[in-house]
């Protein structure tokens, strides 16, 4: 080879292996030292994500910290792995990324649609390019064709309710019947929807695991072929997804949709049943498992604060005879998007050179984090941030970027309306029947976590329900 001795050439390839492997992992390290950004020492195979990859810190608890620890710096320099992170703090600047320049950050860089699940390859959450064009345009149709008169769903879906009361459940049984009558049929028994949404929301070790594969190390989930309900599954719903009130609908939008894509590259090579499998999954992970949590966070802090719940209740009256923006009760629940937002973060990836100001390029494919929990709980951005204070939104700028619970841009929720008229109606209907208090088992501060990139709450939470006519 190049030396006699078999051990000097072995020695040589050792050594030229650990060289080029160190060569490989440490490529980036120095990609925000040479721009000026500040930014903490990565550590080869880690980079500065160590906390996160060791499972010392979620997601959001990363983010926060740096946000804080960085007070002053518009942007921080992360390296995750092995590959530039930003973080980007500044408004202006986070606008520029979501909106006016989207064209250049338009995916979110997961790498999750090329899964084997059918369910995330379907998922316009994970959705890149073309496809996600394609899918927009389907769930926008989807949205505009289905029946979702909720106020028929909450009939009777409180009765029995009195005293201490698992929220969690309660919402559980109520979100069940909404999303069974809008995605299955009135009729059913909506064991469908139960089955898919505790598969979802299961919290087993296995699926802490899946979780974390998912969240940092993608590529490992995709080759590994997880999924986020079983193969199984689909046999045992196949009876009921196949005559449901969605699978009419979709046939319905199909027809609308070839009409107006003829030129659009087909990516859904799917069996219709597939297709409308991976639907209702979506609408339970990317709608029910949202409006839960936001629902909890907001009942929480209405318990907690007697008085803000009793301006709300008020309010909901005026809102019956009409329409107000500023309405109290519609500024409660931006207030507790803004306090606790479904999602900590955003995330974009660069799609090709980008020049965010005379000092600083960045390369396609560094990733972009925008810390949104870190933002909306930020005292510069709102004054006495911490405090849950609904009437702050009668003069904050929405516009602004520095309130985005929902996203900003032409990536922005799909389904906010739809979650703010389930999360409103339900919530109306329990104030309307209901005074909130806190009880012995109510937490001081909420216990909340990452779970499949959205905040989820640890454990059950309970508090108070005193009937309306109990009070009088």
């Amino acid at each position: 080879m190049f030396f006699e001795s078999f051990v000097l050439n072995l020695s040589f390839l050792a050594v030229l292996i650990v060289a080029l492997t160190f060569d490989y992992v440490t490529k980036y390290f120095n990609y925000w030292y040479i721009r000026h950004i500040p930014n903490r020492t990565p550590i080869p195979f880690f980079g500065t994500d160590y906390h996160r990859v060791l499972g010392l810190r979620n997601t959001s608890e990363e983010v926060n910290i740096l946000y804080n620890k960085y007070e002053k710096e518009k942007y921080i320099g992360c390296i995750k792995s092995r590959m530039p992170d930003l973080i980007v703090k500044d408004p202006e600047s986070i606008k520029k990324i979501l909106s006016t320049d989207f064209s250049n950050f338009h995916c979110r860089g997961y790498g999750l649609d090329r899964s084997q699940d059918v369910c995330l390859r379907n998922n316009l959450f994970y959705a890149e390019g073309e496809k996600w064009t394609l899918l927009r345009r389907k769930f926008e149709l989807l949205l505009n064709n289905m029946n979702n008169n909720i106020q028929d769903s909450l009939h009777d879906c409180l009765s029995g309710t009195n005293g201490d009361t698992n929220v969690q459940q309660l919402l559980s049984d109520i979100l069940d019947t909404v999303f069974k009558d809008m995605l299955i049929d009135n009729n059913n028994d909506g064991s469908a929807i139960k089955y898919m949404r505790k598969i979802i929301q299961k919290r087993t070790l296995y699926d802490k695991i899946k979780s974390y594969l998912k969240n940092i190390f993608p590529s490992i989930y995709n080759v590994l072929g997880f999924h986020v309900i079983p193969k199984q599954s689909l046999k045992q719903l196949i009876d009921v997804i196949k005559d449901s009130r969605l699978m009419k609908v979709m046939k319905k939008t199909e027809l609308i949709l070839q009409d107006e894509m003829n030129n659009v590259k087909k990516y859904d090579t799917d069996s219709e049943f597939e297709a409308a499998f991976s639907t209702i999954a979506h609408f339970i992970s990317e709608g029910y498992v949202p409006c839960q949590y936001l629902l909890t966070v907001l009942l929480f802090e209405l318990a907690k604060n007697p008085d803000v719940q009793s301006k709300a209740r008020d309010s909901i009256k005026s809102l019956a005879n009409k329409d107000e923006e500023n309405n109290y009760f519609k500024n409660t629940i931006k207030e507790a998007l803004r306090l606790h937002p479904p999602y900590s973060v955003i995330t974009r990836k660069c799609m090709k050179l980008y020049q965010f100001n005379k000092d600083m390029v960045i390369d396609k494919g560094v990733t972009i984090t925008i810390p949104v929990e870190a933002i909306h709980n930020d005292d510069k951005n709102y004054k006495d941030a911490s405090i849950f204070n609904p009437s702050r939104f009668s003069d904050v700028n929405e516009k602004n970027c520095t309130f985005i619970p929902f996203g900003s841009g032409p990536r922005k929720c799909i389904g906010e309306q739809l979650a703010l008229e389930i999360v409103g109606s339900i919530t109306a209907t329990i104030l309307e029947k209901f005074y909130l208090e806190a009880c012995d088992k109510t937490p001081i501060v909420l216990p909340v976590t990452d779970f499949n990139f959205s905040r989820c709450i640890e454990r059950d939470i309970w508090l108070k329900f005193k009937p309306i006519t109990d009070l009088k």
